[in-house]
């Protein structure tokens, strides 16, 4: 004995089955290989047309020799040239930190923010 339901069917018949979907928008299939396509080249490395070169950046100018004097101690120092612009420069006597490479390489020198002065201003007044 099969079930009806109340709409006259049978139920264990079987349901019909859901209509397949499909993309509107395929996805795009890769291109098939092609003999004159050169090989891929590893990960990272520059073309073999143009070699790598960083970009050429304006170095600081060398500070001056000798014309630099501490405040506290009063101690000659010099400034490195190859010091990068954010250390901080101390002195070779008393090891204070009188400010940064990059305030002593300005042009005039900050001055309020070193604490250090330079002889050559002193020597003019």
């Amino acid at each position: 004995m099969s079930a009806k339901t109340p709409d006259g069917t049978d139920e264990t018949a079987e349901k019909p089955k859901r209509p397949t979907l499909r993309l509107k928008f395929p996805p795009k299939l890769p291109d098939p290989p092609a003999a004159e396509k050169p090989a891929p080249r590893p990960f990272m490395t520059p073309p073999p047309s143009r070699p790598f070169a960083r970009p050429q950046t304006a170095a600081p100018p060398p500070a001056p020799v000798g014309e630099w004097k501490c405040k506290p101690c009063g101690a000659a120092l010099n400034v490195p040239a190859d010091l990068p612009d954010e250390e901080s420069v101390r002195c070779p006597s008393c090891n204070a930190r009188l400010g940064l490479a990059s305030d002593f390489r300005m042009d005039p020198p900050n001055i309020s923010r070193l604490r250090a002065r330079s002889v050559a201003a002193a020597a003019k007044r």
